[in-house]
């Protein structure tokens, strides 16, 4: 018969089967209800599971911060990561053990004067929009924050003084600018040739007389890139606590939007900008592989909401009716 000690010691063991069972249970609810927050189908899901999976596994560092902000997610962690800077405190997705700074060294990144010298001929294209029956320059609009009274279905405006007005290039895998494109098809090219590029691009054009108000960026994966195309001495930003940002038709400015900031146009003609964004530069390819599945993952849940249940306060749904808004042309042209 066997021994107390053995006894003991199976008894144990099943004890620490037991708790080690409870927490993975307990893992598996967290992380399961994190992913939900993404409305993922349940194929969806289940990649997205198999891919954590093989995360937790990895010992190389490549993945770190990604494990780190999973952790925080499971754990609804609200204080920002310590690296963090507190203008960063408004944005809703912060990774953990990136640099925080609030304006770039275009120094650091080969590609910007490539696109400096593709300047002309962006600008060129972006003025031939003028005389385009098809061209559809449309307001920049973002989800109600639920104690806005919007008024509509297509969200709330970011000015509280004159407009903006935005040309999409493209914005995620879900979206469907082609028709945008093939009028400015040079300027693409030139986008998708960006090392990093993130797949979010368009011109912007901020009216005279225009202040876009403070907000945070969603999310410090990313960095803004700027370049300037019609542009006078007036047109001012703000990124944190850095009052007067230049801007500098033809010169690349490159900063993290995930600061807070806000923009002002005090001239009396249009402000007209290339905007798109690239990855940070310190997230490694596996990072950037796994978190545009989930952010490409929730854009196509969200199109499925608007297509079966229709009138949603979400982002591609208002992005999507917003298309249909009249721009008056002294907004863009003046």
């Amino acid at each position: 018969s066997p021994s107390p000690s053995s006894q003991s010691s199976n008894s144990n063991n099943d004890s620490n089967n037991d708790s080690n069972n409870d927490s993975n249970d307990r893992v598996h609810k967290a992380l399961d209800a994190f992913l939900s927050t993404y409305y993922l189908s349940k194929f969806s899901k289940q990649i997205a599971l198999t891919y954590v999976s093989k995360i937790a596994a990895d010992s190389s560092p490549d993945q770190d911060r990604v494990k780190k902000w999973l952790m925080r997610q499971m754990n609804k962690t609200l204080s920002p990561p310590p690296n963090c800077s507190p203008w960063q405190r408004g944005c809703p997705e912060k990774l953990p053990l990136l640099t925080s700074l609030p304006v770039w060294p275009t120094s650091e990144f080969s590609w910007v004067p490539r696109l400096e010298a593709s300047f002309p001929l962006i600008l060129s294209e972006l003025l031939s929009l003028r005389s385009s029956s098809s061209s559809t320059f449309q307001p920049y609009r973002a989800p109600s924050t639920g104690d806005t009274d919007v008024g509509s279905d297509c969200g709330v405006s970011a000015t509280d003084k004159g407009s903006w007005n935005v040309f999409y290039l493209s914005l995620g895998s879900v979206m469907d600018f082609s028709s945008n494109r093939s009028l400015c098809p040079r300027t693409c090219e030139i986008l998708e040739s960006i090392p990093g590029i993130y797949g979010h691009s368009f011109f912007s054009c901020l009216a005279p007389n225009s202040h876009i108000t403070k907000h945070n960026g969603p999310t410090n994966k990313k960095l803004r890139c700027f370049l300037p195309l019609v542009c006078k001495d007036n047109a001012r930003l703000r990124v944190g606590s850095v009052e007067n940002v230049p801007l500098k038709k033809g010169k690349v400015l490159i900063w993290d939007d995930s600061f807070e900031h806000e923009s002002w146009n005090d001239d009396d003609s249009s402000r007209i900008t290339l905007i798109f964004d690239v990855w940070h530069p310190e997230t490694t390819v596996k990072e950037r592989k796994f978190l545009s599945f989930l952010g490409n993952s929730q854009l196509r849940a969200q199109k499925k909401i608007v297509e079966m249940s229709g009138n949603k306060d979400n982002f591609f749904s208002i992005i999507d009716r917003a298309q249909y808004l009249e721009v008056a042309k002294e907004e863009l042209w003046t």
